[in-house]
């Protein structure tokens, strides 16, 4: 992706054509962001013989370009031109509509990706093209259908006018929400993958959340994920005012609000928090998370005589198996896959390691297993906590759990975490040197070393060496 302007982009890139240029149009995203003062991400260009077109914007390039030919239903084939040298500099050749530019431009989305301007020697832009009024659109800071088949010609646009919405700010107009509404049945007929990058999109907004209950209100969420209907319908005990999804979608909120400013949770390890979530999608896949973590209630719901109330045991199981599920049908990578699993199957677990008497050991015992994803599983557990509110809870528990949560990522950072980066000091070679045989004793030694070691209780070889004869019996 390239950090320049609009102008020099197009310069670049067509510049080298000369006086040549063919009848071509920017067009979409790129104009609407150069039209409001930002970087574009992408620049789209229309032109007649698209494939002419991007083979000789290629070979003018002086640094060496080539052309990629993108399919993505329900869109024509897209060219991309790709620097040879800079595979995030690019630009996409789109065949134009065949009844002219004002036919292209109200097959499109919404009216502010709907306006074009001709391209001139140099690259240069011409006069604005707007039929549909979205330079108005913009100005109102609106977002509105280009026609009444926008989303049945297309319904992934539903969930794109929730991503645009949250991304620039605008609000949706109630008759484009009307049709949004209307699509909705149709999402189901289009490419999971195409929706997952909608949605992951959407879900990298830093406050996604009102985006999120609006597609709830259109039942977008239900359509694409029908686990949430049982969740609507669970009414929980007495540590909860709301059902399993209200209390879902405070969760999110609570998740949001920690992530856009870990500092709060984490007073002293914000920034190990940030470069434990610099990885691709971990922040969308955690909000995720957040709306699948109680996904396992629903089938877990039984009544405990002896405490007088609901109770769900083994959700946390049930959860992950519905998470991975909704990552099969989602075509999330393995590791993307893992991470949701991984929120959704320990989301409990902070707070059991929260009370009162849990040894040390036991937690560093855990981190040694989720490593990182422990500050991850933190947040989201102080995420959940913070939504409880019944007549069962204590008000001061949020607060002890906060508080407790910032001191353990402490103690992760400083010291748990440089500990479980250490070679072993001891080997099964040692083991047998002091005359013990290989078998299940001597893996029960090396991990009693190995977790004195990590939680300092043995720092050196001797010490590891008599604690290894201690616990061996020699």
């Amino acid at each position: 992706m390239s950090a320049y302007d609009l102008p020099t982009r197009l310069h670049q890139w067509l510049g080298p054509l000369g006086t040549t240029i063919p009848e071509v149009f920017v067009v979409g995203g790129a104009l609407r962001d150069h039209l409001a003062g930002r970087l574009p991400r992408d620049v789209d260009i229309v032109c007649g013989e698209a494939a002419n077109v991007a083979r000789c914007i290629a070979k003018a390039r002086l640094s060496g370009a080539a052309v990629v030919k993108l399919e993505k239903k329900p869109h024509p084939p897209c060219f991309r031109v790709v620097d040879r040298n800079n595979a995030a500099d690019s630009i996409d050749v789109v065949p134009i509509h065949p009844d002219g530019i004002s036919a292209d431009l109200g097959a499109r989305d919404f009216t502010v990706n709907a306006m074009a301007a001709p391209l001139l020697p140099g690259g240069r832009i011409g006069e604005i093209i707007d039929p549909l009024g979205g330079m108005t659109d913009m100005q109102n800071r609106l977002l509105r259908a280009c026609s009444e088949s926008a989303f049945t010609a297309d319904p992934v646009r539903i969930l794109r006018a929730a991503r645009f919405a949250a991304t620039l700010g605008f609000d949706i107009p109630p008759e484009t929400l009307d049709q949004m509404s209307a699509g909705v049945s149709l999402l189901p007929r289009s490419a999971f993958e195409r929706i997952t990058a909608e949605l992951f999109e959407l879900l990298a907004c830093p406050d996604a959340l009102p985006h999120i209950r609006m597609l709830d209100d259109i039942d977008a969420l239900e359509v694409l994920f029908p686990e949430i209907a049982t969740m609507k319908g669970c009414a929980q005990n007495g540590f909860h005012h709301l059902n399993v999804w209200g209390h879902t979608l405070e969760t999110l909120g609570n998740c949001e609000r920690l992530l856009r400013r870990p500092d709060v949770l984490f007073t002293k390890n914000a920034a190990a928090f940030r470069r434990s979530m610099a990885g691709k999608n971990r922040l969308p896949v955690i909000k995720l998370a957040a709306l699948l973590h109680d996904a396992g209630k629903p089938g877990c719901k039984v009544f405990d005589e002896t405490k007088n109330r609901q109770v769900f045991y083994g959700h946390d199981r049930e959860g992950e198996t519905i998470a991975g599920n909704i990552a099969r049908r989602m075509r999330l990578s393995n590791s993307d896959a893992a991470f949701l699993q991984l929120l959704v199957r320990c989301h409990m677990r902070p707070m059991e390691l929260s009370r009162p008497g849990v040894k040390p050991t036991t937690i560093t015992r855990w981190f040694e297993a989720v490593t990182d994803d422990g500050l991850a599983l933190l947040l989201l557990a102080a995420a959940d906590t913070c939504a409880k509110s019944g007549h069962r809870t204590d008000p001061m528990g949020k607060e002890r759990f906060c508080q407790w949560a910032d001191q353990t990522a402490a103690d992760y950072c400083a010291r748990i975490r440089p500990a479980l980066g250490q070679k072993n000091l001891l080997s099964g070679a040692d083991l047998q040197d002091m005359g013990m045989p290989p078998g299940p004793d001597m893996g029960r030694v090396l991990r009693e070393v190995r977790e004195h070691q990590n939680d300092g209780r043995v720092t050196g070889r001797a010490a590891a060496l008599s604690l290894a004869r201690q616990l061996a019996g020699l």
